[in-house]
């Protein structure tokens, strides 16, 4: 049997009450190092992507600098600024999302889920 995490992050059940606490009263330098380790990850996949975009020149299937010098469609232009904006309110939404309930389940179902 698992034992149980302090830092539930997913769900285990129907949220009854308020949101859970994800990281509780971690000391800020280990929030600061999960933000440096996410940094590293990063790093590693934009340096992937240039890996792959020089290999793609160098067997002629994208010409040089193309990615640098690519212009969007309208539509496009206008389907990038909403895909950026849909990540950024994702993740300010995370750092200001109250902790009250989203949905107000019946307690009740907990009996239901047993089984």
């Amino acid at each position: 049997m698992r034992k149980s995490s302090p830092y539930q992050t997913y769900p285990t059940g129907p949220v009854t009450d308020k949101e859970p606490v994800l990281v509780r009263d971690l000391p800020q330098d280990r929030i600061i190092s999960a933000l440096v380790t996410l940094a590293g990850e990063l790093h590693m996949v934009r340096d992937r992507v240039k890996v792959l975009e020089a290999e793609l020149e160098r067997h002629d299937i994208l010409p040089p600098d193309a990615v640098e010098t690519h212009e969007d469609t309208p539509d496009q232009a206008a389907a990038r600024t909403a895909d950026a904006q849909a990540f950024a309110d994702r993740f300010w939404q995370q750092l200001t999302m109250s902790d009250e309930p989203v949905s107000h389940i019946n307690p009740a179902i907990k009996t239901y889920l047993k089984g």
